[in-house]
């Protein structure tokens, strides 16, 4: 066991049990050199260098050496890294935002807002229909899928945003997943702030926003506004508002998958962060509708499961409409050190995403379902949680929704892994439990337009935006930024 100081953040390595893991990662990644690490970092940390020694003892049947660096590395909490990390350093600006984001969010004022002038503006009239593929719904494709390789990647500036009126304004944001909703590619972000790097503002812990040129995918138009400034996406209970409002809650929302005419589905977080300390209560489900461009959400209550279960959707959702049912994956219990960086699937009729009793819980290991509820502790009839009931093991995956290829006709996942340096890896399945076959890197996150380079997280492709699948945009987030690429496949 290695322990390893920074701060308040105590990190334990235990080795050689994640030696192989880690290694494996890190020679996927580039970032291992004849086995040993050169830097590890997490998932959707962000910004905040943390100086310590970093000291790896690796067990000799591996015919490794010990190792030790003194020098600065970025490193951040394996425990729950995306949250913990994150929200710590957003507390500054919630605390000093707090009067005013709470009224803010009430519809009595906000804060001035930072536009800019320049850049053109953006029509919200939609160039065409947005269809997300699914399976049996598109012609097959030609790929081969046992070579899933890049023929071409155009990579992109980064992503633009505009005001519902149609001009550009400065904002900061990270996350972005997407979806479609009564044919229009609706995205969905994390922490979102009013301003440009080194001046900005905090107005929204989630926010959303409409691609209306489906050939211009990184321009983005906001759908809900108060004032000057972007509105919240998942809203509060009355309770919420009472107890500290925005300023204590935030909601990791991820994709939208649209199980009707107009009707959607997001899962969500509930992370509780009053005064700096971060508590992740639960996560649940809410509905979607568009109305006009303006993006609405309604919760099934406050939430399904507690904090002691997976994180169910902070990964990323799915519908498979050949059984009808959404496939929600989560990281483990952000209680649990190992099991919070691990990636498990449950499953519901579309119909009833709202109703827990309706799930299923997949044990990869057993390769079968089950009914009872995966908690840390195992007790009231619940199944205790093991590692091998994951179906991506430990640092695999950051954040990602799988999606139909009509291209190379299966389930395609663009994703990173949890360390903070990945780029973007494809992989495949029939079923999306799968198993799922690696294929490596099919675009790099690396700094290619002179700007700042920062941890890379929450990777993920779009497929909407070309349902043939010849090409698909990838995404992710660097210094709340969004950068992406379009990879066209051999």
């Amino acid at each position: 066991m290695v322990a390893v100081e920074a701060g308040r953040y105590v990190f334990q390595l235990r080795l050689p049990d994640w030696a192989r893991g880690i290694l494996d990662a890190g020679r996927a990644q580039g970032m291992c050199s004849q086995g040993i690490p050169k830097v590890l970092v997490t998932r959707r940390a962000e910004l905040v260098p943390l100086v310590v020694q970093v000291v790896w003892v690796v067990d000799a049947s591996l015919q490794m050496i010990t190792w030790a660096w003194s020098k600065a590395w970025w490193l951040t909490g394996l425990a729950r890294p995306q949250y913990e990390s994150r929200t710590t350093i957003m507390n500054k600006l919630f605390d000093k935002a707090k009067e005013q984001l709470d009224k803010f969010n009430q519809g009595g004022g906000g804060f001035p807002g930072q536009h800019h002038g320049g850049g053109g503006s953006l029509s919200r009239t939609p160039t065409r229909k947005a269809v997300y593929p699914y399976p049996g719904q598109g012609p097959q494709g030609p790929g081969d899928r046992t070579k899933v390789k890049a023929k071409h990647v155009e990579y992109h500036d980064r992503m633009q945003f505009y005001h519902p009126q149609g001009h550009p304004h400065d904002t900061l944001r990270d996350l972005g997943f997407s979806g479609v909703l009564d044919g229009r590619a609706v995205w969905v972000f994390g922490d979102t702030l009013m301003g440009v790097e080194g001046k900005c503002h905090i107005c929204a812990v989630d926010s959303t926003g409409i691609s209306p040129d489906l050939g211009r995918p990184m321009h983005v138009f906001d759908t809900n506004m108060n004032g000057s400034n972007v509105a919240n996406f998942i809203p509060l209970t009355p309770d919420e508002q009472k107890n500290g409002g925005y300023s204590c809650f935030s909601f990791g929302g991820t994709n939208i998958i649209e199980i009707a005419p107009n009707l959607g589905i997001c899962y969500y977080l509930k992370i509780h962060r009053p005064g700096g300390k971060v508590t992740i209560h639960g996560a649940g489900v809410a509905t979607v509708k568009l109305e006009g461009d303006s993006v609405h959400a309604m919760r099934f209550g406050e939430k399904l499961w507690t904090q002691n279960e997976p994180a169910w959707g902070d990964v990323g959702i799915m519908l498979d409409p050949r059984d009808n049912h959404i496939y929600a994956y989560g990281h483990g219990p952000a209680s649990d050190k190992e099991l919070g960086v691990r990636t498990f699937l449950c499953r519901v009729p579309k119909d009833k995403a709202g109703n827990v009793g309706a799930y299923e819980y997949w044990l990869n290991g057993k390769k079968q379902w089950t009914k009872e509820r995966m908690t840390v502790h195992g007790l009231n009839g619940t199944h205790k949680i093991a590692h091998d009931d994951s179906v991506f093991q430990w640092m695999v995956i950051n954040q990602a929704n799988p999606f139909w290829s009509n291209y190379f006709n299966c389930w395609l996942l663009l994703h990173g892994t949890s360390f903070g340096t990945s780029h973007v890896i494809a992989k495949t399945a029939d079923k999306l439990e799968g198993p799922w076959k690696d294929h490596g890197v099919v675009a790099e996150t690396g700094p290619r337009h002179g700007e700042k380079d920062g941890l890379r997280y929450c990777q993920v492709g779009h497929p909407e935006f070309d349902d043939s699948g010849k090409t698909v945009l990838a995404t992710w987030t660097k210094n709340n930024v969004i950068w992406g690429a379009t990879v066209e496949w051999e």
